[in-house]
């Protein structure tokens, strides 16, 4: 048969997720697979396509008022990888198999572009799913897929939902990541409306809710203004809500508006756990079981290749959690197509108890002290 590979260096432009640490060694073993992959589903199905893509992440990084195990406050500089988003690369592919059905899959993978590294024990960290897809009736996935949190957020963030700055950071990045062992369903688009819903299991031989997340999201979207919501529950090991930022329930919704090169955007996030079952960690040294957070924010495209984001966001935690404000502003410079310039700055202002971070991933500060950070870098897709 002949080869019937296309648009190889297809780009794919989506949201940014979890960091991970591994052997320098891994990541060439998964670029070695991936290329076999490519190179053998190009060779052996005439009627399918596969598409390699990915992006590349660097930088450089500082974060003031750094809590320190001493109890100090330190700045810190540091050369940044996934502050603007992770980097990541991966594989797609489509068969056509007649009347409008196609056999999908989709294998994707992070890896942080200042030493190389990729998860630990782990190859396809974002998504790893096969599935059909109809033109009339939509799509179902099964395997490793994003959460629909993640896409949400993504959608209604003025800043993209940075790994650094953005609607992540009073939720501690809840929103982000994979979801496991899932069953994920895509509605076509009737008339601008459509959902999504996600299953999971936890795989536990006599507690079916033990692990289980389930979440269903839905969009509407008209020339000018576009509304998103989506809840997501997540249960630990118990099949309880006992962590406010790992186990738990999420709501969110927002909205956004164009007007010619300037987007308004708005949201509200709201996660809740058990009283009688939450446990106190670091992020959450109160045991709260309930946290909120809103959003206002604009973005300007000030020529075809410079644009604008500004944002301001609040969020508020019971128990004692404290409350916070977060400034932030930030731009991006297109050099092509496929590659430009970021710079995003921050300022976190804590309430007296509250120790929120200014970049979402590390870097606490102490209770009831102010943070300040940004960083500035290069993203390139392939």
């Amino acid at each position: 048969m002949q080869a019937a590979c296309t648009d190889a260096t297809k780009v794919v432009k989506q949201s940014p997720e979890t960091h991970f640490n591994h052997k320098d060694d891994e990541m060439k073993k998964i670029i070695y697979c991936a290329s076999l992959l490519a190179f053998g589903a190009c060779n052996s199905y005439a009627q399918s396509t596969v598409t390699l893509y990915g992006r590349v992440a660097s930088g450089l990084d500082f974060v003031t008022n750094v809590a320190t195990p001493n109890g100090q406050s330190k700045n810190n500089y540091r050369f940044g990888s996934d502050q603007y988003g992770y980097s990541w690369f991966g594989l797609t592919g489509d068969e056509d198999l007649g009347a409008g059905v196609h056999a999908v899959f989709k294998l994707e993978s992070l890896f942080t572009a200042g030493n190389g590294q990729t998860p630990p024990n782990t190859i396809f960290t974002r998504d790893a799913y096969v599935g059909l897809a109809d033109d009339k009736f939509g799509s179902i996935w099964f395997g490793e897929a994003m959460s629909l949190t993640d896409e949400t957020g993504w959608y209604i963030d003025p800043l993209g939902e940075q790994v650094g700055i953005g609607v992540g950071n009073f939720a501690f990045g809840r929103a982000w990541g994979p979801r496991s062992n899932v069953v994920t369903y895509n509605s076509p688009k009737w008339s601008g409306f459509s959902f999504r819903v996600q299953d999971g299991f936890g795989n536990e031989a006599g507690n079916f809710r033990g692990g289980r997340q389930f979440s269903v999201s839905a969009q509407y979207t008209l020339t000018s203004f576009a509304a998103y919501g989506v809840y997501e529950e997540i249960h630990d090991a118990k099949g309880n809500y006992s962590d406010l930022y790992a186990a738990s329930r999420e709501y969110m919704a927002g909205a956004t508006y164009t007007l010619g090169g300037l987007k308004f955007y708005t949201g509200y996030q709201q996660l809740v756990s058990s009283g009688q079952d939450t446990v106190a960690t670091s992020f959450n040294p109160f045991a709260a079981t309930r946290s909120q957070q809103e959003w206002i924010g604009a973005s300007y495209q000030a020529t075809p290749a410079l644009s604008v984001q500004a944002a301001w966001y609040h969020g508020n935690v019971n128990h004692g959690g404290g409350t916070g404000n977060l400034g932030a502003i930030g731009s991006t410079y297109n050099l092509s197509k496929r590659t430009f310039l970021y710079l995003t700055v921050g300022a976190m202002f804590n309430g007296k108890t509250a120790a929120f971070p200014v970049e979402t991933a590390d870097s606490q500060p102490l209770p009831g002290h102010n943070q300040q950070g940004g960083y500035f870098g290069i993203m390139h897709y392939f």
